[in-house]
């Protein structure tokens, strides 16, 4: 299935301080909208809509002649939904995609399930879970919201071209305005479907959300861990319970990956390991979650100012095969970050018989990681 992606860039820099539009913002060494352009310079995409004002639109064609794709610049509104509508007109796909110009770290992922979602069910947005706890005013106080039910929305959003166009058009004649794609089709037609979004595709508005896009640091750590087998315990490897008729001697929970993940991270914070951290001597921590410990040692990691930008691991075990449960233990890792599986990369071999884990006796992982710091 082949979609149409509109770009609504008609914004300006008041925000960021600029005295231009902040798509043409520098990042690492590109603009802002080439960038995002790049992330849709897929097979599955038609042609790129660029909406935007007269002022600009030399410079965007200019952009546009660096891609080996179709891009088509129109002329923007005088509001972000007639920016809209103006590129809809110049869509003949059977499905659009909406995408803020200003979020230039869409992933892959994010915009496959939006794609995905939106022929599956007619309507597609792409959004994240929230993180924070939610308050709701009332008079001079608040009570608490069960955050559970909610989501932060993020673009893409995809649609039927005809569909979305046609609530474009009754908006317009109804007056209706919003700044949300996935408001107006909803006002006419159906709730969207959400698809998976990521804390990664952030929209730059402000100056600090440029000055994030270069990192202040870089830091690289590795992390070992290696525990013995023994009957009458659980193996818990990444957070997977593995059936197997041993399990790994420790502490707490024994799970050898995700204790040298852990030690990775520190080791690349110059902080003391794991052992210094949550000791075996300590009673809090005996059966303890490795996973609840990673969550202590990821807010360590953002406190001191850093992200994830990647980690490989490697586990050694002789057996039992754990091929088939890599994708739920990378899946574990990457939610814990708070950062996409394509940034977590999780392997397993063997010894060949040789040494501890050859004979059966133990497995080891061993794991290297990669942080940057943004503040």
């Amino acid at each position: 299935m082949k979609f149409d992606v509109i770009l609504p860039c008609g914004g300006t820099g008041s925000r960021t301080g600029l005295e231009y539009n902040k798509l043409f913002a520098d990042i690492g060494g590109v603009k802002v909208i080439e960038k995002t352009v790049e992330a849709f310079c897929r097979d599955d995409v038609n042609k790129i809509i660029i909406s935007c004002s007269a002022a600009d639109e030399p410079i965007f064609k200019e952009i546009a002649k660096n891609f080996d794709k179709t891009i088509i610049i129109v002329r923007g509104g005088e509001t972000r939904g007639k920016s809209v509508y103006n590129a809809l007109l110049a869509a003949d796909a059977d499905f659009v995609a909406i995408h803020d110009g200003a979020r230039p770290y869409v992933s892959g992922k994010v915009i496959d399930d939006c794609f995905s979602s939106a022929v599956k069910y007619g309507a597609a947005v792409a959004c994240v879970p929230l993180t924070d706890s939610l308050r709701k005013r009332e008079g001079n106080g608040s009570t608490a919201v069960d955050r559970s039910d909610y989501y932060a929305v993020q673009t893409p959003q995809a649609f039927s071209r005809s569909k979305i166009l046609r609530a474009y058009e009754l908006a317009e004649n109804d007056r209706f305005v919003t700044t949300d794609d996935a408001s107006v089709y909803e006002k006419y037609f159906s709730s969207p479907a959400i698809s998976q979004g990521s804390p990664e595709n952030v929209k730059i508005t402000t100056a600090e959300d440029i000055a994030r896009s270069f990192p202040k640091g870089f830091r690289v750590g590795s992390g070992w861990d290696t525990h013995a087998l023994a009957e009458g315990r659980k193996l818990i490897i990444g957070g997977v319970t593995v059936p197997h008729t041993k399990g790994l001697v420790g502490h707490s929970d024994a799970d050898v990956l995700v204790h040298a993940v852990m030690d990775a991270v520190l080791g690349a914070l110059g902080r003391r390991d794991i052992g210094k951290l949550f000791p075996d001597t300590d009673p809090a921590y005996a059966g303890a979650d490795s996973m609840v410990l990673l969550s202590e040692v990821v807010a360590l990691m953002k406190k001191d100012g850093y992200s994830l930008n990647n980690l490989s691991a490697v586990v050694m075990a002789q057996k039992p095969r754990l091929s088939s449960y890599i994708p739920i233990m990378k899946s574990n890792l990457a939610l814990a970050f708070g950062t996409e599986e394509s940034a977590v990369n999780v392997a397993a071999t063997t010894t060949e018989k040789l040494g501890m884990t050859g004979r059966e006796e133990g497995i080891s992982a061993f794991c290297y990681c990669s942080l940057v710091k943004y503040r």
